[in-house]
């Protein structure tokens, strides 16, 4: 599955495993990634595989499944135990945000920059439980970061929740100085759906409780494929809500779940507590292959790559007039994502334009403004003919 790099980062030989790359210019990785023609074949035949030969075929299948659990924690310095394999992100918080115990008089804290899966979940928690959501500035800067949570924080605080990158605007936070600023007693939740995949992110250095992700945005793997991860005390304290075969210990037997009296539910002791029954095992199988590509490739090549991309397109923008690149100028507070406005037009009227002329990006709302992902594939060529169409518009040709 690793593609042969020995050449260094031929970055046309890689886009030639996108076909996609002919029809349009494809900036919307951070919606959706797309898959290497390589990972794909073995996806279709995983899947072929398992559909075509049922329970006959599961062992493989399951094989698959554990092996991405396996790639997944090597990628993010984790422990096999401490990671759980699910459909993406939303489910991630829904977990966490479900399980939590809040009371009533309780306090959440998020950014005001956050995507309303992150939302929803949180504020359903609160109103369930009488508790209250809180907004704070999302920023990636350390000291504005530390005045915001310091004044927002106080003793009924429980949770933090915030996204490493911002989906908005493509802001890095400082994640890791959270827990510095908030003490030991406050639990905090790291959503990193816009990170792993485009620099090096390891949960070990975030300082978090909890860190969600997935797998169909920068990982360029299945959609429908994602992660949790838990710190050792933090699973204890997010019990599952739903329960199936293989979410409890010890495994199912009539003798021991039937007696009389009946026993005490007891979860299984690791995070895959939170998966159970049948599921697509020969879906997540691509997700290991994708990370087995991207590794080929080099991820530090693919970071620097990124990098320089995203640089190089802050600045072509910022030469147009009209055009104001909202992303952080440094790298070191930015990301793949790279947000700007054209003055007098609103976002979501530009986004259509650039649809309508074959580029793939998306609209957000605040600030009413354009997002696009510059990742590993994304060339200079790219850059230079989005630029060329936003100038027209902002010139009104």
């Amino acid at each position: 599955m690793e593609p042969d790099l020995e050449s260094g980062y031929d970055i046309e030989r890689l886009r030639k495993q996108l076909p996609i790359l002919a029809e349009c210019l494809y900036f919307n990785t951070g919606t959706v990634g797309i898959m290497a023609e390589p990972v794909l074949e073995r996806h279709l035949d995983n899947i072929a595989d398992h559909e075509r030969g049922g329970h006959a075929s599961q062992r493989r299948a399951i094989e698959g499944y554990e092996q991405a659990r396996s790639a997944i924690a090597d990628l993010v310095g984790a422990e096999r135990k401490s990671v759980a394999l699910n459909r993406n992100a939303t489910d991630g918080i829904n977990w966490i945000a479900g399980g939590f115990p809040l009371q009533p008089g309780d306090e959440v804290i998020t950014s005001d920059q956050e995507h309303p899966a992150m939302i929803y979940p949180l504020l359903a928690a609160c109103q369930r439980a009488g508790a209250t959501l809180r907004f704070v500035r999302l920023t990636h800067d350390v000291d504005q970061l530390d005045s915001y949570l310091t004044e927002a924080v106080n003793a009924r605080t429980r949770l933090i929740s915030f996204s490493h990158v911002s989906c908005e605007t493509g802001t890095r936070v400082p994640v890791e100085q959270i827990r510095r600023i908030v003490g030991s007693d406050v639990r905090i939740l790291v959503d990193a759906s816009q990170s792993v995949g485009q620099f090096d992110v390891k949960v070990g250095g975030l300082n978090a409780d909890f860190v969600i992700g997935n797998g169909h945005k920068w990982l360029a793997g299945p959609k429908g494929s994602g992660f949790a991860w838990f710190a050792d005390d933090a699973l204890e304290l997010v019990p599952p809500a739903y329960f199936g075969d293989g979410a409890v210990t010890p495994q199912w037997s009539r003798s021991h779940y039937q007696a009389n009296p009946l026993p005490r539910l007891a979860y299984a002791c690791d995070a895959s507590r939170f998966e159970f029954g049948t599921r697509a095992w020969h879906t997540y199988g691509a997700l290991s292959d994708a990370i087995d590509y991207l590794r080929g490739i080099g991820w530090q090549s693919i970071f620097d790559h990124v990098g320089r991309i995203t640089t190089f397109m802050k600045a072509t923008l910022n030469e147009i007039p009209g055009v104001d690149v909202m992303t952080p100028e440094r790298w070191e507070d930015s990301s793949g994502l790279v947000t700007f406005t054209i003055a007098g037009l609103n976002g979501l009227s530009v986004s259509e334009r650039l649809w309508s002329e074959g580029i793939a990006q998306r609209s957000v709302e605040v600030p009413s403004a354009v997002r696009v992902s510059c990742t590993y594939f994304t060339n200079e060529e790219d850059v230079t003919r989005l630029s060329q169409v936003v100038d027209r518009i902002a010139r009104g040709t």
